[in-house]
């Protein structure tokens, strides 16, 4: 990450700033004073240690006594960024910038935390104030694209994509970040893309994701059996990277059922968190991902009442607060049998109180793509939520999937069969939330692009929600979109998406037999 216009002067600076003395607080060793470059080498060790928390307590500690060092602040900057902690790697990006108001990192840090909690105005505002820092800066370039694509201008991400290309032809990142919107690439670009994915210099999950922007330029082109062989390759590389047990994982899904069965649900005693005047109800959309629960979240916040919420961390993280204070050290979702009724209500506090910024109206929206494992938790917590479970075709659904690369997470769509396991298990544990809990609605993908308005009309009507024509006329919807849906979202109802993997039916006749449906 650029640190700033003059490299010289600025490591001038981080030297002089090296030799300062700091007093770090250290587990078991109490005060000790050392010069500032001595802590950093400290934190260094510990994070090469794998020792996170201590190496991130070093780098607050050295950055509180010697700011102007830059590495404690990229240290943090990338640990909180890593570990999803966006409220404080927003609030540490805006100390540093008390300190350095022209450090770039900081700058770039705090807009990326503001995007990840929809704040993309205030995002733009700090990369515009950035660029003209450095207006030749690819990095920052490529920021601006990402921010403006998610809130829908298209065509001025385009341009700022464009402009980071031309600096850095062969940054893949930009590369793959313009690949659903540039449609098939010039014959020159797509020769330079082609061999950077060939490269074997090039870290793999580069060449990864350089495989699956060809293919974006392939399938544009029509050439599909050159697409799929391209997805096919990235996947390849990238399954091949990913820390992924997938045994575990259909294990894990499989439990599930066991811990919920129909009676756990009738011990809840308490009305629990209907909405009133002064507060919000939460409807949580469930679902695989590319089943359309991005679709169903821009029909429902187009609703005046309703405000988009995304990928929501909160459940969890209030989940994991109650197993602390519990000293309970069980995986889910063995847990489940040690949770009271009052723990429960406390994960729905929690959870309330860590959403207030969404509760401006009746309604907002949760689609974590782990909601629908969570399904039964989700109930307890909350007796009067709205739950939604997206379902699709699975032969659709599961090549949406691995035509996709994901920057995180989703690590079971990078294998045909792996992704036909978690379909199957997923699918069981579906029909048994459909079995155990009476007031769950379905929305059926197909049905949806179909016959939108009766469909939208049902969806509205589950929800407690007057009919609103924006809802049908999603794509007009002015919010900021994070998922790889970003670009799709913007668009009329399609039923093009219907059925597409017969394009590749020979490639997917193993997917389809696994699936039981040849």
């Amino acid at each position: 990450m650029a640190r700033g216009k003059n490299p010289k002067a600025n490591a001038k600076a981080n030297n002089k700033a090296a030799l300062k003395p700091v007093t770090l607080s250290l587990p078991g060793q109490g005060l000790r004073t050392v010069m500032a470059g001595e802590a950093v080498q400290m934190m260094k060790q510990q994070r090469q240690a794998g020792q996170i928390p201590l190496a991130a307590a070093i780098a607050q500690q050295i950055s509180q006594q010697v700011p102007a060092l830059d590495e404690p602040w990229l240290l943090l900057f990338g640990l909180l960024h890593n570990n999803g902690n966006f409220p404080a790697l927003a609030q540490e990006a805006e100390r540093c910038l008390t300190q350095k108001p022209k450090f770039i990192p900081a700058l770039i840090s705090r807009a990326a935390a503001l995007r990840m909690q929809q704040q993309h105005g205030e995002a733009l505002t700090l990369i515009e104030k950035a660029l003209k820092l450095e207006p030749g800066n690819a990095e920052i370039l490529n920021h601006l694209g990402i921010t403006l694509k998610e809130m829908g201008r298209i065509d001025e991400a385009l341009k700022a994509f464009n402009r980071c290309a031309a600096l850095a032809p062969d940054n893949v990142n930009v590369i793959w970040n313009r690949a659903d919107m540039a449609g098939q690439l010039p014959a020159a670009e797509y020769e330079r893309c082609c061999k950077l994915a060939e490269n074997p210099k090039l870290p793999p999950n580069q060449r990864a994701m350089a495989f699956y922007a060809v293919a974006h330029s392939d399938e544009a082109a029509g050439n599909y059996d050159q697409q799929f062989d391209h997805i096919q390759r990235g996947a390849e590389i990238k399954r091949a990277i990913v820390k992924y047990d997938h045994a575990a994982e259909i294990a894990q899904i499989n439990r599930v059922a066991g811990f919920y069965p129909q009676a756990f649900f009738a011990t809840t005693e308490r009305p629990g968190n209907e909405r009133t005047q002064d507060s919000a109800q939460p409807i949580f959309i469930c679902g695989l991902p590319r089943s359309g629960t991005t679709l169903t979240e821009q029909i429902l916040s187009s609703h005046p009442l309703v405000i988009a919420g995304d990928e929501l961390n909160d459940l969890p993280i209030e989940t994991s607060k109650i197993l602390r204070k519990k000293g309970i050290k069980k995986d889910f979702p063995d847990w489940a049998p040690d949770f009271s009724e009052d723990d429960f209500q406390a994960i729905a506090d929690g959870y309330m109180k860590a959403t207030k910024a969404l509760q401006q109206g009746g309604f907002f929206t949760d689609k974590n793509l782990q909601n629908y494992k969570a399904v039964g938790l989700i109930r307890k917590a909350f007796p009067q939520a709205k739950i939604i479970i997206c379902r699709r075709d699975p032969m659709d659904n599961l090549w949406g999937c691995y035509r996709q690369y994901f920057t995180d997470g989703m690590d079971f769509t990078y294998d045909l069969n792996e992704l036909a396991d978690i379909w199957l298990a997923s699918d069981r544990l579906i029909r048994h939330w459909q079995d155990v809990i009476s007031d769950l609605h379905i929305l059926e993908y197909e049905q949806l692009t179909r016959e939108p308005q009766q469909t939208i009309r049902g969806l509205l009507d589950y929800c407690g929600l007057e009919w609103d024509d924006a809802c049908l006329n999603f794509h007009t919807n002015k919010r900021s979109v994070r998922t790889l849906s970003a670009t799709q979202v913007r668009k009329p109802m399609t039923t093009a998406r219907v059925a597409q993997w017969k394009r590749y039916e020979k490639q997917l006749s193993g997917l389809q037999e696994k699936l039981g449906l040849a």
